[in-house]
């Protein structure tokens, strides 16, 4: 009875283990492909955006430029971390089928050490909820302040807060209102007059009163972490019964 249950959890994990393996390595190709092909990733993220009607074409470009631009140290971490947990996976994999003691315990051992870093690694990240909102806020604070300037840094805080002040409607104006934009008295944002294109000045920006973008953004981030909770603490309850069906193999 004990050779027949030892042999149903071996099959588990190496089915686990497999399934596990491909969509590391997935992830790591999408590190590569993030890398090495530019062109297609902007094809993708203007066709995400495009959804978005009260952006231009040029605003889309921009972004797109500078997600690719910034994203050579998101692809280097998609490709090792990819790589390394898929030879872990590989590793479980070969111990639950050769039945290698010492495999599965080394095993155990870094899922248990993977297991602990993310409990507090969460722990850490959720503990305060307004903290991630709050460096975000001011983070894009900072990148409003270079809004309007004749120069890449004011083209990018342009394409960035007109995505993000027409992201949906109602509208937003700047962090809190059209008066974040004090040079531009004359040429606001289109948002800060309700509409999603058309000229804009400070009159009729007070008289549309249009509120700032600031309770989006952290109603958006709020929204996005908890999502984000529950998908890390689903991972930490799956690693934690991969760990269990691990011990019980190695003791049976």
């Amino acid at each position: 009875m004990g050779c027949v249950i030892s042999c149903g959890l071996k099959l588990v994990l190496q089915i686990f283990n497999t399934v596990l393996c491909v969509a590391f390595l997935a992830v790591a190709v999408f590190g590569i492909i993030l890398k090495s092909s530019k062109s297609f990733v902007q094809k993708i993220l203007e066709k995400i955006f495009q959804h978005d009607s009260s952006s231009n074409n040029e605003d889309l470009e921009r972004f797109a430029n500078f997600i690719i631009e910034n994203a050579g140290g998101i692809a280097i971490v998609l490709i090792v971390v990819g790589l390394a947990l898929a030879a872990l996976c590989l590793i479980g994999c070969i111990a639950s089928c050769c039945g290698c003691g010492i495999l599965l315990k080394i095993y155990a051992v870094i899922l248990i050490i993977l297991l602990v870093v993310q409990i507090i690694a969460v722990a850490v990240i959720f503990s305060d909820p307004n903290r991630t909102s709050g460096w975000l806020v001011s983070s894009l604070e900072t990148l409003l302040e270079s809004y309007g300037e004749q120069d890449a840094k004011g083209s990018m805080s342009k394409a960035v807060w007109n995505l993000l002040m027409g992201l949906e409607e109602p509208f937003c104006c700047g962090m809190n209102g059209y008066k974040d934009f004090p040079n531009l008295a004359t040429n606001l944002p289109p948002q800060c007059c309700g509409t999603a294109s058309g000229n804009c000045d400070s009159k009729a920006a007070a008289t549309a009163k249009v509120k700032g973008c600031e309770k989006k953004i952290v109603q958006f981030t709020t929204d996005n972490m908890k999502i984000l909770m529950y998908v890390s603490i689903g991972a930490i309850l799956f690693q934690a019964a991969l760990i269990v069906i691990v011990m019980l193999v190695i003791c049976l």
